[in-house]
């Protein structure tokens, strides 16, 4: 019952964080007019838009990860024996565990870099960062790691809804991948067409 509880909040957090991700790669895909980009962060970064939207995404956060933690642990005293057989690839816990530290330092670090911006002049600053190559790869890694976090999560609650079939699980992997590729498409295009 407890776990059931947990597992709930965990994914409203992450319903939470899903709209947002959507708001923010929509946001992100008017930087293809500097003028509609620079109107939308005109307004979203005065009053308490940016800052209200920040601590939401911060509470988030830290729900997901501290309800997400204590469910591990329940799950890793439950299961003292491995399964003996798998139906698909199974990935090496500790390679899950490196991927899930490494998406929550990659949300740390965009969040304090977008916080570094200079707001007056962000279509600058977004351009000026995504000219590095360390920048970008970095960046496209996150999106990779966020891919499969998303993918996962989302095909967890189809079957904890009882949706598994093939049709449900097309539909979150085409609306993970063109979320991911709207976020991929604003480094891509300043990286390898702006001049």
């Amino acid at each position: 019952m407890v776990l059931q509880l947990h597992k709930r909040v965990m994914a409203l957090a992450g319903v939470v964080m899903t709209v947002y991700l959507v708001f923010h790669m929509l946001s992100n895909l008017s930087f293809f007019s500097e003028a509609a980009f620079t109107r939308f962060y005109d307004v979203y970064n005065t009053g308490l838009i940016r800052w209200s939207v920040l601590l939401l995404m911060l509470v988030a956060i830290a729900i997901h990860v501290k309800v997400a933690i204590k469910i591990r642990k329940v799950n890793a005293k439950a299961r003292t024996i491995d399964y003996a057989k798998h139906d698909k690839f199974k990935i090496p816990a500790f390679l899950v565990t490196l991927s899930i530290i490494f998406l929550f330092g990659f949300i740390v670090i965009h969040i304090i870099q977008s916080l570094l911006f200079d707001t007056s002049a962000l279509y600058e600053e977004v351009t000026a960062q995504f000219q590095s190559a360390p920048m970008l790869l970095f960046y496209l890694a996150g999106l990779l790691v966020l891919t499969m976090h998303l993918s996962h999560s989302l095909a967890n609650v189809l079957q904890t809804l009882g949706k598994t079939s093939v049709i449900y699980h097309g539909l979150v992997w085409a609306g993970v991948l063109a979320l991911t590729g709207g976020f991929a498409s604003v480094p891509l295009y300043i990286y390898f067409v702006m001049p």
